[in-house]
């Protein structure tokens, strides 16, 4: 009699747990009725922080191999304006602005500073319904480099403007229908062309991990 008690007690605790789980489920992914909320014109901004930076100086004057630059990891931010058409609520166009200040540190050959100003325009895929709403995107656009160094083997101090792409993934959690919270990943790349005779160019690439707000109005 007790062990089926125990096992009464057993039972309703696992029901209680799944349907508890269940709940949470259909809450995540059951779409707002206000949801023609989130079409339209959007604001937003992130924060985030590099990871695992790289940059390759390519082949220097045709008798050394490309050479990889010890670079810091460090802060980055942007701000994005972009539209959601009401139409078609899976697709976000975006213009986005990003800035970051990698440092070069010094191996015995470098040492420098770079301030990277980039201007992308983003295509944006997502899963418009519910409260939590995963997306992925790509982006192409420009990148503008303020570049100083103490020592770099004769390449002058200058401002260098190239062509820049990125992808992006991450979630997005809406804690109002207009508001939400955006935890992402990206992945940028650039590639600078130094006014040196003797120089072909530099590679940059790095991972950001970012946490931002998005707005609709």
């Amino acid at each position: 009699m007790h062990n089926n008690d125990e096992r009464r007690s057993k039972v309703k605790k696992i029901t209680r747990y799944v349907a508890m789980f269940v709940l949470a489920v259909l809450f995540a992914v059951y779409p707002f009725q206000t949801a023609s909320a989130q079409v339209g014109l959007y604001l937003g901004g992130w924060g985030g922080y590099t990871i695992h930076p790289d940059a390759t100086e390519d082949d220097w004057d045709d008798y050394y191999d490309d050479v990889d630059l010890d670079i810091d990891e460090t802060s980055a931010w942007g701000a994005k304006i972009g539209y959601t058409n009401p139409f078609f609520k899976y697709l976000a166009l975006e213009a986005e602005y990003s800035y970051l200040n990698p440092e070069i540190r010094d191996d015995g050959s470098m040492d420098g500073d770079v301030k990277m100003s980039n201007l992308m325009f983003n295509v944006i895929g997502k899963y418009p319904l519910g409260i939590i709403q995963p997306y992925f995107g790509v982006g192409l656009g420009f990148s503008y480099a303020d570049m100083s160094f103490d020592d770099i083997r004769g390449i002058d101090d200058g401002d260098y403007t190239s062509y820049a792409w990125q992808i992006m993934t991450g979630v997005e959690f809406y804690v109002t229908s207009e508001i939400a919270v955006d935890v992402g990943y990206r992945y940028f790349a650039t590639e600078m062309e130094f006014d040196h005779e003797d120089s072909d160019d530099v590679t940059f690439s790095t991972g950001m991990v970012t946490l931002g707000l998005k707005m609709f109005f």
